[in-house]
């Protein structure tokens, strides 16, 4: 039941995934739509800018169309009697009634403990991470420290800053193994910036990439294996549930470039990957990947739901990929996909999430 609930829905972003919100939003009002809760829309501009929309939700999907009619800014006040606030031409200001926030953010400033934080001190119930869990999986370099410490398998793995000398990279790859290896913004999401390096002669341009997104970048060691996904829903203090596990098949001998959402309705011949679910494993190892993304959730106190992706190599050792604390909600993203897979269609999903929110989550 929703119980008439309030829900405001943030999306956008100042993130290179903000387009991806879009299309997540879209298809969470679309799921939403057949409960009795009461939406409030507040977008996120490219630029920052916090927006309540009261205009159609089809133009949510249709770039930053949505941003240039039925809006007024939108103040976040902090403290007991804060909130979320309208503010009016003549300088007042307004609440906007909200029970409960669900943000369907993705990548820096949604996904990484900045949104949170706002709404923890605006003491705005909200869906999902906490801020500590947030900032620690969005920093693949924390969280496979955290996670290693925790006893779970992570790539062998070293952080370069913008500015790093020749020295510091060749230091960084040996701590890898050496070649190849995976250059990545630490704390970037998707696939954004990551790059394949083969030799030394690669590196270059990868680390530009890279450091166009993040000061921070991470190099790991490129795993043999295969992707796979593990949908998680609850609170690590209670039981936990799981949607059926997925693989990425990549066909071009690279990796798994974005969720397959981008690129929905296009030719498959165009595409490096695509994705298998239930994942072709056998059940011991199986039984290993939910063991393991069991022990990921509560090893970086992820709370709500999650992504947990991990590599299974050939003679079935289990390794953590990274971990999305909003993943994808689109109709081709994997985490519905998994869930729906187990019997849980998404409408449902958000309804219990939102629930537990609002009685309060195990942060």
């Amino acid at each position: 039941m929703s119980q008439n609930l309030r829900v405001a829905v943030l999306f956008g972003g100042t993130s290179s995934e903000h387009d991806i919100s879009l299309r997540s939003a879209t298809n969470v009002l679309s799921e939403l739509d057949g409960l009795d809760y009461e939406l409030e829309l507040v977008g996120i501009t490219r630029d920052g800018a916090w927006l309540h929309y009261t205009g159609d939700e089809a133009d949510v999907c249709e770039g930053d169309a949505w941003a240039t009619h039925d809006v007024l800014p939108v103040v976040l006040v902090p403290g007991e009697e804060g909130g979320l606030f309208e503010h009016l031409a003549d300088g007042t200001l307004r609440r906007i009634p909200v029970d409960v926030v669900l943000p369907v953010l993705h990548g820096q400033g949604g996904e990484d403990g900045v949104t949170q934080a706002l709404l923890e001190a605006a003491h705005l119930p909200f869906v999902g991470c906490g801020v500590l869990s947030s900032a620690l999986c969005m920093d693949k370099d924390a969280s496979h420290r955290l996670a290693g410490a925790s006893g779970i398998r992570v790539p062998k793995c070293a952080v370069l800053y913008r500015g790093c000398d020749e020295t510091s990279v060749d230091a960084a790859v040996r701590a890898c193994g050496g070649y190849p290896v995976f250059v990545k913004p630490a704390r970037g999401g998707s696939s954004y910036g990551v790059s394949k390096v083969g030799d030394v002669s690669e590196m270059g341009h990868a680390l530009e990439v890279a450091f166009a997104l993040d000061p921070k970048v991470s190099v790991e060691e490129a795993i043999v294996g295969t992707e796979v996904g593990c949908a998680i829903i609850g609170d690590p203090s209670g039981e936990l549930e799981m949607g059926v596990v997925d693989e990425t098949v990549v066909s071009d001998g690279g990796f798994f470039h974005i969720h397959q959402d981008q690129t929905a309705g296009a030719d498959a011949s165009t595409m490096n990957s695509s994705l298998r679910c239930p994942a072709q494993i056998p059940a011991d190892v199986m039984e290993r990947v939910r063991e393991t993304g069991f022990a990921v959730y509560r090893a970086l106190y992820c709370s709500g739901f999650a992504r947990v992706d991990l590599f299974v190599t050939p003679t079935g050792e289990v390794i953590l990929n990274e971990v999305n604390t909003i993943p994808g909600l689109t109709r081709y993203s994997r985490f519905p996909e998994m869930m729906r897979a187990a019997g849980r269609d998404l409408a449902g999903v958000l309804d219990q999430l939102i629930l537990a929110a609002v009685a309060g989550p195990d942060r």
